[in-house]
Formats: C-alpha cells, structure tokens, sequence
C-alpha cells in the first residue's frame, strides 16, 4: 500500500508543479488569416530541465506538434525561469481544438483553443486593468462570460512598472486561473503603455517583449532607435536578451482577424508617428488594409477625450488625417480609466506644442450618425475603454455633461466596464459592459 501511495503521489505532484505560468495563447507571429491557421502556446516553468512536448487531437488521437524552444529570464526579483514557446500548425479556421502537454512523457495541461475565425466573431477590448484589484478579477469573470473568440488590451497590461514579477502577482493569477480559464482557450493581444516600458533600475521591467509573442510586421526598429522602447544598459539587458527579435519591433504590429484589419500603435511619448519612418508604416500599412471590411486603430494613448485627467495627453492626434485618409472606422484607445465614446469626426491639426501639451485643431463632427437608425459613420469614431478594473478617473463627470467635450456622446466613469466587439462583413455591433453584463452603451456601424 505504501508504495501504491508513493506511486500516485509521484504522479500527480510533477503536474502541480510543472509551471510556474501555465500554458496561454498568443496569436504568434501570423498577422494574416491562413487557409491552415496557427497558434502559439507559451507557458513558464523554473530554471531545471525537462523533456517537454505539446500535442493536438486530430481524430481519436493525438498528433505531436514540432518541439518548443525556451528562453531563459534571470531578471530580479523573481528567480531565473524558463518561457517556452510551442506554435500550434495546421489548424482549421474556427475551430475549436484540444491540446495538451506533456512533460517527460507524462500529461501535465489540457485545455482547448480558439483558433481565429475568418467571418463573424467577438473580439472582447479593455485596458488599464492588472492591478490586482477587485475591480480587475469582476471584469475578468464578466469578460468570461461573454465568451469572446479573442480578447484586446489597449495597454497598461499590468501594473504598476510592466515587471516580470507583476505578471506573476497580479496578471497570470486572474487571466489564466483555473476558474478564468481566459488566455489557455482564447488568444490574448495587446499593446504596450505607459506602464508597460521599460523604467530606469527595474531589472524586469518591460517583460512584455519576453512574455507576449504577437505579430512581428512592424516598423523595422533596433535597439537604441529614436522610436524603440528605451532600455538602460546594464540593467534591462537580461529581459532584452530573453525577448530575442521581439524587443523592439513588437510594440507596434498589425493583424486581421475576420473582415476587420487591426493597426496597433505603440503610443508611448518616446514615439514620434510624426517622423519619416514611422508614418510611411503607417500609410503603407492601412493602405494595403483598404480591402478589409472594417478598419480598426489600436493604441493607449487616446486622440480625443473628455476626462478632465490626462486631458493634455493629446500627442497622437496629428495622425488623424491619415485615418480618415484610409477610412479607419474605429479607434480604441486605454490610459484614461473610464469609457467614452465619441460622435464620428474629422480632425485637421492647426497647432501642435510640446509633448504633454494640447493640440489644437479644427473639428468636423457627424452629428447625424447614432448608431441605431443611422448607421453609416461619417469620420473615425474614437472609444476609450480604459475601464478594465484598475482605479477609475473622474466619477463626477458622469452626470455632468458640461464637463464633456461636445462632440463626445457617452461618457461613464462611475464602474468598470468593457467593449465587445461583434464583427460581421457588413455590420459590427459595439457594445459597453459592466462587471455584472449589464449594457451601459451599443452603436451598430453599417457598410
């Protein structure tokens, strides 16, 4: 009987503690829907060796996929640990697909993934919200609940510095705990913000470039670039070196997913977007979107809104005329940790002043548009959905309507919330949650 015992606690003590980060879903480096799609599937163990392998169901078995590769992370506070990487191939689009892992031989993880539909689907979009709040885990089980096929976060991906030890406190535990099952079964994207670069004598600060692995067609940045995340030498060099190719080109990429195509923007103020190299990315990119259906700008910083903070936080609203160029319909932006949402409108910059300074300009607002009997948006509807669960700005200015910009339409900064997106060729459907479902806001947009 003792060594039965002995046997089964064997067993089963090798699956507790397999990971320190169980596996999640990223897109990978695949911006474009494939005929046979992919996923990649990370997951972190600690610094020991181990024979592991990751397996899809086809039929009645199982069909081993090619090895993952690892990079190793020794950045204080946490120990030095592992972040395995697997990609997923040959996946039918839409589809639903089991997957597992095994570490020397034996089955440690099971779940199913999502893999990215190529037509109608709900894509989930939030920001500023891995506090480790009571806020942050209400979100999360609502955002569950409404089962997306993806899910967006437009930065601030975790507070407070973007450490690797704040995904392991406050990110990992609530996305992709066994009651949230969110990142194991749908794939996560996002962009980097404010909180999420790098910050001067933080060793693991902006772990994003080592733990996300997201599409890698963005501007062709170096280390030490005018426009790349900036990192102290000496001091970044262990989560610079465990990022590989991903730092700096993946602050800023774009992918399709269904008719929509997605153009995200790293927004942070050591970005110039105004410059040569950064602005012909941009044009090329939405000008080889014009096929899409729908075109969607994702970013942290937002062009147009009406919180009294961060109000000056105006630097990227000299892009506009390119959006309008290219006819972007939607643009989701974080940092300021509410919702809002503007009327369609046409922006033409007059004055531009320093960083962190208003931009001033001339406006042209749809004000026929109202998202239910007319549905056809003349401009770029701007959403700032930054109300994912960290703490919430400016309550007061709810109810107040003199305090909103005229031509925002909704403004809700008295609870959290999130934006869930239902896109189909010819409609999507946006609609506002709160932590209980309940509908706070919904426009309907028509082609």
């Amino acid at each position: 009987m003792r060594t039965l015992l002995l046997a089964l606690l064997t067993a089963f003590l090798p699956a507790q503690e397999a990971f320190l980060v169980k596996p999640y879903l990223q897109l990978g480096d695949a911006p474009k829907g494939l005929a046979k799609e992919r996923l990649d599937v990370l997951w972190h163990t600690t610094d020991q060796e181990g024979a592991w392998s990751v397996e899809m169901r086809a039929g009645k078995g199982w069909v081993a996929q090619a090895a993952p590769a690892f990079q190793r992370l020794d950045a204080p506070p946490l120990p030095p640990h592992r972040i395995y990487r697997a990609t997923l191939r040959n996946l039918g689009p839409g589809a639903r697909m089991p997957y597992r892992l095994k570490r020397d031989g034996a089955v440690v993880f099971e779940a199913v993934a999502q893999v990215r539909k190529p037509g109608p689907h709900r894509m989930v979009v939030f920001g500023d919200a891995a506090d480790g709040s009571a806020g942050q885990v209400a979100i999360a089980q609502a955002v569950l609940a409404a089962a997306p096929d993806a899910v967006f976060i437009v930065g601030d991906l975790v507070y407070g510095m973007g450490q690797a030890s704040d995904y392991r406190a406050r990110f990992f535990p609530v996305y992709n705990a066994e009651a949230l099952p969110l990142m194991r079964t749908v794939p996560f994207l996002g962009v980097p913000g404010n909180h999420d670069v790098p910050f001067r004598k933080v060793p693991d600060a902006a772990a994003y470039f080592a733990y996300w692995s997201l599409p890698m067609n963005g501007p062709a940045l170096k280390r030490g670039d005018l426009n790349a995340a900036p990192v102290v030498p000496g001091v970044h060099d262990a989560v610079v070196a465990a990022s590989g190719a991903a730092y700096p080109r993946m602050a800023s990429f774009s992918f399709d997913y269904g008719p929509a195509h997605w153009t995200v923007l790293d927004s942070n103020a050591y970005v110039d977007w105004e410059s040569p190299e950064m602005k012909a990315w941009l044009e090329a990119d939405l000008k080889t979107a014009k096929g899409a259906a729908w075109r969607i700008v994702a970013l942290h910083h937002p062009l147009f809104q009406s919180s009294r903070s961060h109000m000056d936080d105006q630097w990227m609203r000299p892009i506009s005329p390119i959006l309008e160029k290219y006819g972007v319909d939607l643009v989701l932006a974080g940092h300021v940790h509410n919702y809002q949402r503007s009327a369609p409108l046409r922006f033409k910059t007059t004055q531009i002043g320093r960083r962190g300074k208003p931009v001033a300009g001339e406006f042209t607002v749809d004000e026929a548009f109202d998202g239910k009997t007319r549905t056809r948006a003349q401009g770029v509807i701007h959403v700032v959905t930054g109300a994912g669960g960290a703490e919430l700005y400016d309550p007061w200015q709810t109810d107040i309507r003199a305090s909103w910009q005229p031509w925002t339409r909704t403004f809700i900064s008295d609870r959290h919330s999130f934006t869930v997106l239902d896109v189909e060729a010819k409609k999507l459907r946006m609609r506002q949650l709160d932590a209980e479902g309940r509908e706070l806001d919904a426009i309907t947009l028509t082609k």
